[in-house]
């Protein structure tokens, strides 16, 4: 065989095997959308992601999710980083949904204005076509709505009456500036990312944090925080959203897919979220030493008398 024809043999079986693993003509290619959330990689809300990730990528097309959590700064970097087409999707509390459409906030920014989850979800089934409507009019298709349990105090030493936290330093979130302006009347507000919640506490730039207690289980807040006082504050709400871009970018029969995903696991996610919520509690009592400060009646009556007088402060600016 002269060497001519075994360069020729060599080059058609080449071929050949670029033909074998080649993609058919006309093959869909699997498409991974980049989903942020603030929730930290590993806690529970990740892994239901995570989960779902999974159940969209059996479905037509394929498609999946690359999760950054806890890696995209705080809600607003979050929502700013979709703006720019950084990442496709987050899954958002009702305070980086403000950051597309203020309404929103009518889910979670009115402190002691739900008394538990019946009026969560009934004034969110209310609201939902609006707040859907309104979101895709400012470029964004909601999947589903979640919540992530009640906003509790927990703080360095009791409290108990809504004077207490008069000389406390209290965490804040960036996304939300309004509300700080509101609470310095109550306390002072220290605006810190989540990731630095811990340092705070440990170096004394915060005394409190309002937090829902499934995050102050998952890092450990009663280490430097040790104390909860049991009142519902408010609840954590929200969403998982994508840009209206990428979602044109799918076809019709991948978009009925991720709806019907989606809406499962938003029922699923509430319903473990809501009980994580409370075991979350039970747990940092039994294993980190919570100590849970009771809500006496007389209390509530005064936390309540106090949060009323900035109601008319909240509605049509914050809310």
């Amino acid at each position: 065989m002269t060497i001519h024809v075994f360069r020729a043999m060599l080059s058609v079986l080449v071929l050949g095997a670029a033909i074998c693993v080649a993609p058919a003509a006309g093959a869909a290619e699997k498409k991974a959308l980049k989903i942020a959330t603030v929730a930290p990689s590993g806690s529970s809300f990740h892994k239901r992601l995570q989960s779902l990730s999974a159940e969209w990528s059996r479905g037509p097309g394929g498609v999946s999710m690359n999760i950054y959590a806890g890696t995209q700064g705080g809600e607003l970097q979050i929502v700013r980083r979709m703006g720019i087409e950084q990442i496709q999707g987050a899954m958002l509390t009702s305070v980086g949904l403000a950051q597309i459409e203020r309404s929103v906030t009518a889910l979670q920014l009115m402190p002691l204005m739900f008394h538990d989850w019946d009026d969560v979800d009934r004034v969110r089934e209310r609201l939902r076509p609006d707040l859907e409507a309104r979101l895709l009019a400012a470029g964004y298709v909601v999947l589903f709505w979640g919540d992530g349990g009640w906003v509790r105090y927990f703080s360095n030493k009791p409290i108990q009456s809504v004077h207490d936290l008069k000389s406390l330093r209290v965490y804040a979130s960036s996304g939300d500036p309004e509300s700080v302006e509101l609470m310095k009347a109550y306390y002072t507000p220290v605006v810190l990312e989540p990731d630095q919640i811990l340092l705070g506490l440990r170096n004394g730039m915060i005394d409190a944090l309002p937090v829902p207690s499934f995050l102050a289980n998952f890092i450990q807040v009663p280490a430097y925080a040790p104390y909860m006082l049991d009142l519902r504050w408010a609840p954590i709400t929200g969403a998982l959203v994508l840009t209206e871009k990428a979602w044109k970018q799918l076809d019709p029969a991948t978009r009925a897919w991720l709806r019907e995903t989606s809406e499962r696991a938003g029922i699923e996610m509430r319903r473990a979220s809501r009980l994580e919520d409370e075991q979350a509690v039970q747990a940092m009592k039994d294993k980190q030493g919570l100590k849970v400060t009771p809500m006496t009646a007389e209390a509530e009556r005064e936390w309540r008398n106090e949060v009323a007088r900035i109601y008319p402060r909240i509605r049509g600016t914050l809310v």
